[in-house]
């Protein structure tokens, strides 16, 4: 059986093309056209900051001018922001709508006891729920290093608005020694969007780390992950590079489960990539974008998965 999925496309993968922009000639507007070119139907774009990052401006005439060119390019749009406050969350909202982004990815930010950050995220999310569906977009709530996927589905279930769903991550919950299946199991009910990425577990300089490696290298089973989601209704899926990210652990090794992805990897893989050379970070970036891209649409071929055009999810 042919599985027909649309494919979207992070602009982390390119972060340094962007970040760099200056001299690399590489923005938004770039981002998208290159995306479009490689045959992907979404873009994802993290606005986080002040500035809205890889958004690459903050005024009207530029969110304008963001929904042109994706509309141009056939192509759907989600945006990323952090920090679920009320406020927050409501101008981000706008955002999203201005630019013609259908989803608007978001976390918390609370530094709090558990008890209280899943209360004030509750409050919050209900708040911003009707201002969310008046606008068209749905919000969803990333597994972000932070909640486990029992929590996360928890805090969905008692917001309970159609509005408001997940985003899973394929590897976020190792930072907080949860195996990526366990968290998929749990928010299954309620996840609408997925990052799908690759990492290693390994032992970093200043202590164990999560490390992003080009996709198809690591040790997270990508092509079950891919199964399950399909399975649980899940049809978009966002590719991430993640080459050189890398995260602290939020446990004790002890406490890891006793699952292939929690081997640990050889630490002369551990890289940090805000400290290579400007010239290097990018280009380095790139040649881990096309392999793992590579390495992801093979996945896809293996699994009966087809690309289509026309929006499904």
């Amino acid at each position: 059986m042919v599985k027909h999925i649309e494919l979207h496309v992070h602009s982390f993968s390119m972060r340094f093309h962007l970040r760099h922009r200056e001299s690399t000639a590489y923005d938004v507007f770039a981002y998208i056209h290159e995306m479009a070119e490689r045959g992907f139907t979404g873009v994802n774009v993290s606005a986080n900051g002040g500035g809205y990052r890889d958004l690459c401006g903050t005024t009207e005439e530029h969110f304008a001018a963001v929904r042109e060119a994706v509309g141009a390019a056939g192509l759907r749009l989600e945006l990323d922001t952090s920090d679920t406050r009320v406020e927050h969350m409501t101008r981000m909202i706008g955002v999203a709508a201005v630019c013609g982004a259908d989803t608007l990815r978001t976390y918390t930010k609370y530094d709090a006891p558990l008890a209280n950050v899943i209360e004030w995220t509750i409050r919050d999310l209900r708040q911003v729920a009707s201002v969310a569906a008046d606008a068209g977009v749905l919000v969803v709530m990333e597994n972000h290093e932070d909640f486990t996927g029992p929590v996360l589905a928890h805090i969905l279930g008692a917001v309970d608005h159609p509005s408001v769903r997940a985003l899973y991550d394929y590897g976020n919950s190792q930072m907080v020694g949860e195996d990526p299946f366990d968290a998929l199991d749990a928010m299954a009910p309620f996840i609408a969007r997925v990052h799908a990425k690759d990492h290693v577990l390994l032992r970093g300089p200043d202590g164990p780390v999560v490390q992003g490696v080009p996709f198809g290298s690591g040790r997270l089973d990508v092509l079950g992950t891919t199964d399950r989601l399909y399975a649980a209704g899940v049809r978009r899926f966002c590719f991430e590079n993640v080459w050189s990210y890398r995260a602290p652990l939020k446990c004790s090794p002890d406490e890891l489960p006793d699952t292939p992805c929690f081997a640990w990897d050889d630490p002369a893989r551990y890289l940090h990539g805000d400290a290579l050379p400007v010239e290097v970070a990018v280009r380095e970036e790139r040649a881990a974008f096309d392999a793992g891209l590579a390495a992801f649409q093979a996945m896809l071929g293996n699994g009966g998965y087809e690309v289509v055009h026309d929006p499904i999810s």
